[in-house]
């Protein structure tokens, strides 16, 4: 991993999480502009919250993470996400 870029992309994803609805994502590599940040899809418990947090998919949170990551690394090539929906 690049150091630098580790450094600023691992500052970008600890802002994202209010964004992603209850998601987490933690930086798994950075190699060639390519990023892999592992997902953790949001709790589910509808009798604790009145806000639906399953709605943040896989999709919507990796659309969220490239436009986040491409102002912290404008060399970013791919962002793969990892982990079950």
């Amino acid at each position: 991993m690049n150091s630098v870029s580790e450094d600023k992309v691992r500052e970008a994803l600890a802002r994202l999480g209010t964004m992603l609805g209850g998601a987490e994502v933690k930086l798994e590599d950075i190699k060639e502009g390519v990023v892999t940040v592992r997902y953790y899809r949001p709790p589910t418990n509808p009798s604790a919250c009145h806000i639906d947090r399953t709605k943040a998919t896989k999709s919507i949170v990796l659309e969220v993470l490239e436009d986040v990551l491409r102002g912290v690394m404008p060399e970013l090539k791919e962002v793969i996400l990892v982990g079950r929906e």
